[in-house]
């Protein structure tokens, strides 16, 4: 629900998140804030921790001043949002292998990753932009036909599947209107972009 400026702050956005881990199980809550902090008087940016910390779901805090976003540029600004939550991609360690002329690529995440990748691919792709998974499987499907192999997507299925960003990760968007998210990758995560 929506919530006002004269509640509890922290308790009752803890107890809206509680149910909702009840009620849904997400492995992410995103709150959208619409205000800006000085007129709503509640700093989701500094709760976001504490609540996450006690109800042990990542918490992403997307700023949407004024409601009159559409879809897309709500989808736009969480993307935007969920890119500072990627972990860092830091290092790559290319193995040739001579027969088949692929490359192994063993993504090396800092800590605050919760996994690790290791997958062939000949360079690192994420794919930024929501479809239907069927869709993305389908994308994912037809580009390995192509050699072009994707290494991660932005959203991910799962919030612990996040992508690595960093140098050498080339980025391209499916949707065209995203060019928060685009710029994001790029000056925030140094991501090359292909458009």
């Amino acid at each position: 629900g929506d919530i006002s400026a004269q509640l509890n702050d922290q308790k009752e956005l803890e107890k809206i998140c509680l149910r909702i881990k009840s009620d849904r199980n997400p492995s992410v809550i995103v709150w959208i804030g619409t205000c800006t902090t000085e007129i709503v008087k509640m700093d989701l940016e500094g709760i976001a921790p504490k609540v996450e910390k006690q109800i042990e779901i990542p918490i992403v805090v997307a700023r949407a001043n004024g409601l009159d976003y559409a879809f897309t540029q709500g989808e736009d600004t969480v993307l935007a949002a969920m890119v500072h939550r990627c972990p860092e991609y830091k290092e790559c360690k290319i193995n040739r292998k001579e027969p088949n002329k692929q490359f192994e690529v063993q993504l090396v995440l800092n800590q605050e990753s919760v996994f690790k990748q290791s997958q062939l691919t000949r360079f690192n792709l994420v794919l930024f932009g929501s479809l239907p998974s069927s869709v993305a499987s389908q994308l994912n499907l037809e580009l390995k036909r192509q050699s072009i192999y994707v290494s991660g997507w932005l959203p991910s299925q799962k919030y612990s599947e996040l992508p690595g960003l960093g140098n050498n990760v080339y980025v391209c968007g499916v949707n065209p209107f995203l060019s928060r998210t685009a710029t994001t990758l790029m000056r925030r995560k140094r991501c090359q972009l292909i458009g």
